[in-house]
């Protein structure tokens, strides 16, 4: 006889799927036949009911973990429509970490105008559920705002994001102008001198920018003036890839640089409008991770983070912080991205 998972009374199959991180398919299958589901897949719907409250205790870890009976909130900006998530990988494998070292997760996914009321149920000020041991924070906008809320209450957490922001939280910097001088340089190598530079307009676009002229003025030996070295601030969304891409095509350049998966996206769009040839006719190289960059045509050189790294490290961090209490120290990591060349980028046609 299979076993059966406790009764999930008063809690949504929707609601238990969201939580655990599978299809509500999955999650209605562990509920009826655990012996249907793969082990994993059932140990996320278990973390899911514990999380909820429908099992009537919160969820423990291994004794001697260095984080006791740990509940971690992973914390995300939600991703509006037509927009690409940067770091669903990195969510993926930090969630899979974690339940590996018998820790649960609940995702929580920030929006400005629900962050207060976000707040008050990580705290628990206003449930009789499991408390929030801590938190990493994946990503800025309404994410980097609720890290904020939470650190002024004094909640463990660190941060990985790709802006340096003065807010006093532990941090792992993704450092992004490191990349952009990595793409340049490979693209001049190739032979490129006519390079364009594509960011979304955000926080992170004026130093991506300034690292991005300072890299081709080094490198090429030119002033990199805005004519010289251009740069195009777009919108989320492929539709602003696709304008942004129009853009430096029009100013003449043979290869570009995209720093947000919309953004890469885009450009290949545009050039298949224009009957243009990517790489032929326009190489593009990405700085950051693009779902499938290996699989689209054609496949994209990329400029990428060692995500599994990045995981462990806010992990052993995370847990450290928990541990230690009012004690904690603060850290502050920077990281560089690696040059995975792919069919993107090769040297420009001579004309």
């Amino acid at each position: 006889m299979s076993e059966h998972l406790p009764e999930h009374r008063h809690v949504r199959l929707a609601e238990i799927a969201r939580t655990a991180g599978v299809s509500k398919a999955t999650a209605s299958r562990a509920l009826r036949d655990p012996g249907s589901v793969s082990a994993a897949s059932l140990a996320k719907v278990r973390q899911a009911l514990a999380i909820l409250g429908a099992t009537g205790q919160a969820p423990t870890t291994s004794a001697g973990d260095g984080a006791g009976s740990s509940l971690i909130a992973l914390i995300k900006p939600a991703v509006s429509a037509g927009n690409v998530d940067p770091y669903s990988r990195l969510a993926e494998i930090l969630t899979n970490r974690m339940f590996g070292l018998g820790i649960a997760v609940v995702h929580i996914e920030a929006i400005a105008e629900r962050n207060e009321a976000l707040l008050e149920t990580i705290l628990g000020s206003e449930h009789g559920g499991p408390t929030i041991s801590g938190a990493i924070v994946v990503g800025g906008g309404a994410a980097g705002v609720l890290a904020g809320m939470l650190a002024e209450r004094g909640l463990p957490l660190i941060r990985i994001s790709n802006a340096r922001h003065d807010d006093g939280i532990s941090r792992i910097y993704l450092d992004a102008t490191g990349g952009i001088e990595t793409a340049v340089a490979h693209l001049v190598h190739l032979g490129h001198k006519r390079i364009g530079l594509a960011v979304l307009r955000d926080s992170a676009a004026p130093a991506r920018i300034a690292g991005f002229r300072r890299s081709m003025a080094g490198i090429l030996h030119i002033p990199a003036t805005r004519d010289q070295a251009p740069v195009v601030e777009a919108a989320g969304g492929a539709m602003a890839g696709v304008a942004a891409a129009e853009e430096l095509l029009d100013l003449r350049c043979t290869a570009v640089i995209a720093c947000a998966p919309s953004l890469s996206f885009g450009m290949l769009e545009a050039a298949q409008r224009l009957r243009l040839d990517v790489p032929r006719d326009l190489s593009l190289l990405t700085v950051g991770d693009v779902p499938d960059a290996d699989v689209v045509q054609p496949p994209l050189s990329q400029v990428v983070y060692d995500w599994a790294t990045v995981a462990q490290s806010a992990i052993d961090e995370i847990r450290a912080m928990i541990a230690a209490g009012d004690a904690r120290v603060h850290v502050d990591y920077t990281v560089d991205p690696d040059l995975v060349l792919r069919a993107s980028a090769v040297p420009p046609q001579r004309r």
